[in-house]
């Protein structure tokens, strides 16, 4: 990525680490450009448009080509929502097909993701979103790549799996992390980072607030989960990544510090797991 005054944010710079703003996708089919300007303009100067399926994933990837010049960046995977639909995800299959991993190889992809388990929809059985999980942990440890790992009403499957398929030995993110200081510290000492998101700012989230500020500040990210999850006063509406400030500042309060420490802090973190340089430090991506 280029290292010029034009491409350099103004302080504070924001992350947003989990967003779906993907052009193609029904949300932002027509307005995914606006929405990711407007989001530079508020100061986001990296974004990770997050696939669910391989669709999405190519269009992850294809918008984050196109919008490069943001600090847009692409993960590509099946979410567990979608296990069901990908043969070779489930079980079924023989893990992650073709076109799928082949997407990997653009440089604007940053992790794996995301995928995990979903046990309060359960829109795909539990067997083929386990198998799925499985295929996409192997396929981050062979790749190099950081997961994205989505988890609801499901941690306590997620750490099982984690520890028969080795998943501590690559890297990754607990994206819009919902658990126990428990399932925190597991995570943490698997090497994991914890992202934050609207339900952050969520008033009967308190509990959740707690375990934030106990936090080591070297493994806290923040995003959106765009177009889902707007922090208050915007909760129940369409999100966006320029929204993501909001969550800053309910974490800077939270933690007691300052926005500009804050977004440095995420910033570096952010930078260390996705390898997308550093805006702060002048860092390019190493891509």
């Amino acid at each position: 990525m280029e290292n010029n005054d034009r491409n350099q944010p103004s302080a504070p710079f924001f992350a947003d680490t989990h967003c779906h703003v993907i052009e193609g996708r029904d949300e932002y089919e027509t307005d995914a450009g606006s929405v990711l300007r407007r989001a530079g303009k508020a100061g986001v100067a990296r974004m990770l448009l997050a696939g669910s399926n391989i669709p999405s994933s190519a269009m992850a990837v294809a918008t984050a080509e196109k919008y490069g010049d943001l600090g847009v960046f692409a993960a590509v995977g099946v979410h567990p929502h979608d296990a069901s639909t990908v043969p070779s995800c489930s079980v079924e299959g023989m893990g992650i097909p073709r076109d799928l991993s082949e997407l990997a190889g653009s440089p604007r992809v940053a992790a794996i993701g995301e995928t995990g388990l979903d046990y309060h929809y359960d829109h795909s059985p539990r067997d083929q979103q386990k198998t799925s999980f499985r295929a996409h942990i192997r396929w981050s440890l062979e790749s190099g790549l950081p997961l994205v790992v989505h988890g609801r009403e499901s941690y306590d499957d997620i750490i099982r799996i984690f520890r028969e398929e080795g998943a501590s030995g690559t890297t990754g993110v607990i994206h819009c992390f919902s658990g126990t200081k428990a399932d925190a510290d597991y995570f943490l000492e698997a090497g994991y980072y914890l992202s934050f998101a609207g339900p952050l700012t969520f008033a009967g989230n308190g509990a959740l607030r707690d375990l934030f500020h106990e936090l080591p500040s070297g493994r806290i990210l923040l995003e959106t989960d765009s177009p889902y999850l707007a922090p208050v006063p915007f909760r129940g509406k369409k999100n966006e990544p320029a929204l993501v400030k909001i969550v800053y500042q309910t974490a800077a309060e939270v933690r007691g510090v300052s926005l500009d420490e804050i977004a440095r802090t995420v910033s570096a973190n952010a930078s260390r797991l996705f390898r997308w340089g550093d805006p702060y430090s002048g860092e390019e991506a190493e891509r």
